[in-house]
């Protein structure tokens, strides 16, 4: 699941069937990778798992440097990031007019 809200964007992944050293979050420009690689073999044969994952990330809206990941004991990956924060919008506000030079009694500005 993926969601972009007032919270910040995020992406939960189950994976389960993955140890955590055999799962890799990478970030190449704006594409977010899952992967995932999982090799298990016994007397009735053998298992190979293998995740691959490319989310595309709004990088213009996120905070890439606080991106982080947790991984639960159900194996539920959650990754977020905050928006970043924007800058105040001026809704209206009086913008002070700053005068430079003279001012003529006509009310024209001298330079």
């Amino acid at each position: 699941m993926i969601s972009l809200s007032d919270e910040g964007f995020s992406v939960k992944c189950d994976v389960s069937s993955y140890k955590p050293d055999e799962l890799k979050l990478r970030l190449d420009g704006d594409v977010l990778s899952i992967e995932g690689e999982h090799k298990e073999e016994n007397e009735q044969g053998s298992v190979h798992l293998r995740l691959q994952r490319s989310i595309r990330i709004p990088v213009d809206q996120i905070d890439l440097s606080s991106l982080q990941s947790s991984l639960d004991q159900h194996g539920n990956l959650s990754i977020h990031a905050p928006l970043i924060e924007k800058k105040k919008q001026l809704n209206g506000q009086e913008i002070p007019i700053q005068i430079t030079g003279q001012q003529k009694e006509t009310g024209t500005i001298e330079n």
